[in-house]
This record gives structure tokens, C-alpha cells and sequence, in this order.
């Protein structure tokens, strides 16, 4: 994918959807001081581009005693990571797939009710998944902060 670049226009446009993503294009053009037209084009190339995807997003504080699991994977060296990455990235309660230098080989996140229910995804389905030699995870007790802002787009 190519990156593209933002210009400042495009930066002031972003700054204030983070803020309320259901603000017209009129009053951000008339904010900044521009036509409704510029600023459609603007959302428009940056949607197009890949660069923004406006969405709804539920607040953790919503959900019935939520914690979040990181999942510190080692991959056994038989195995390709790009494989495993693909295996861990296709899970649908798995929010978050890095590739590590240090730690781990992998971090990936997910949501859970308890530390029964994270046993019970480990044990059934991620040691399922082949070239996966260890995992050391992590349970959140209280989520402080989670700036949803910023993030890789994924379709």
C-alpha cells in the first residue's frame, strides 16, 4: 500500500472528525474557512486512499466486565511467522496482530469476560494453531487509557 501524504488542510479536517465524526462538511468547511466541495473532495480522497474510515466505536465502559489478554507468542522456528501471523489475524476475537523484535515474536490482543474464558480460547483454538511453540499472556484488571484515534485500517 502506498502512503500517502497529508497536508496540514488534511490534518485540521482529521483533527476535528476525531473529535465528532458526525459533523457536517459544511461546518468543518466553514470552520476552516473553505467550501463544502474542498472538504468532500478531501474526505473523499482520504477514504479512497485508504488513509481514513469513519466508523462507530463502543466504549469499553459498556461492556460487561471486559479485560483485555495480551498474548506474547513465541513461533517454533519450523515454522513460517507469516503463516502463524495469518492464522492469529483471521481469529475474529482477536483485535490486534505486531510482529515483535525482543519479547516475543507476536503480540496479539483480545477482549474476554475472565480468565476462564482466555484458558478456554487458548486451549481450543490458538495452541491449535500450527508453528505455535509458546505463549506468556497478560490480563488487564483496569483499562486506564485506549486512544482509538489512530490505528491500521484493515477491509
Amino acid at each position: 500500500m502506498k502512503a500517502i501524504e497529508l497536508s496540514d488542510l488534511d490534518r485540521q479536517i482529521l483533527d476535528r472528525l476525531s473529535v465528532d465524526a458526525r459533523q457536517s462538511n459544511r461546518e468543518i468547511a466553514r470552520d476552516l474557512g473553505m467550501t463544502e466541495g474542498t472538504i468532500r473532495a478531501r474526505l473523499k480522497r482520504l477514504s479512497d486512499e485508504n488513509a481514513i474510515h469513519v466508523t462507530a466505536v463502543t466504549s469499553y465502559d459498556h461492556l460487561p466486565d471486559p479485560l483485555v489478554a495480551y498474548l506474547w507468542i513465541h513461533v517454533d522456528t519450523a515454522f513460517p511467522m507469516s503463516e502463524v501471523i495469518d492464522a492469529l489475524v483471521q481469529q475474529t476475537e482477536i483485535s490486534y496482530v505486531a510482529s515483535l523484535v525482543g519479547r516475543a515474536d507476536i503480540l496479539a490482543i483480545t477482549w474476554v469476560r475472565d480468565a476462564s474464558q482466555l484458558a478456554d480460547y487458548l486451549h481450543n483454538t490458538i495452541d491449535r494453531i500450527p508453528g505455535i511453540g509458546r505463549i506468556h499472556y497478560e490480563l488487564t484488571h483496569r483499562l486506564i487509557k485506549h486512544d482509538y484515534r489512530l490505528t491500521t485500517i484493515v477491509r
